[in-house]
């Protein structure tokens, strides 16, 4: 049976888009096979600080369906982590992140935050993949800071699980 013409453009619609799901597929996978893991409970260098902090969200204003390109705030409350679970009160927490990757799946979330603290404040920067189930996380670079951080250097290990997310920061000294 011959083609029509509305038949050969759906036909090369599916074709093109099957090969942009391929490819975008292909993609993801090196990325996530490319992208550093975390690695909880790594031992830090000898002469690095290590800051054990969870962060309770206290307001969030992530989308309900992320798109490319959408941007959010949060703002969540600081504790020292006692066992897993909010110790002393220390400061509060803020992101702003936004959507620069958007599959069925989930998300890849371009992030600034800052870590603030009665002693000063904690920059970092990061990409997280937010696919499948909880948690969430992977690792983020300590970008500067004020007060007791001021020459603040080192990485994150960042994991987010529901309200709470555990930053384990380890400052190189």
């Amino acid at each position: 049976m011959p083609r029509t013409p509305a038949r050969a453009r759906l036909f090369g619609v599916g074709v093109l888009t099957v090969a942009s799901a391929m490819l975008a597929g292909s993609t993801l996978a090196f990325t996530a096979q490319a992208a550093p893991r975390p690695t909880p409970g790594s031992t830090p260098k000898k002469d690095a600080t290590v800051l054990d902090w969870l962060a309770v969200r206290h307001s969030d204003s992530r989308p309900e369906h992320v798109h490319v390109g959408a941007d959010w705030t949060v703002h969540s409350y600081l504790y020292t982590n006692d066992k897993g679970r909010p110790g002393k009160k220390i400061g509060d927490a803020s992101a702003r992140c936004s959507a620069v990757d958007v599959t069925p799946r989930g998300h890849v979330a371009l992030c600034h935050r800052v870590l603030r603290t009665d002693d000063g404040s904690i920059s970092l920067s990061d990409a997280i993949d937010r696919f499948g189930p909880l948690p969430h996380g992977g690792l983020s670079a300590v970008t500067g800071g004020t007060g007791k951080y001021v020459e603040a250097e080192g990485e994150a290990e960042i994991v987010m699980r529901g309200d709470i997310a555990r930053f384990r920061v380890l400052l190189d000294d």
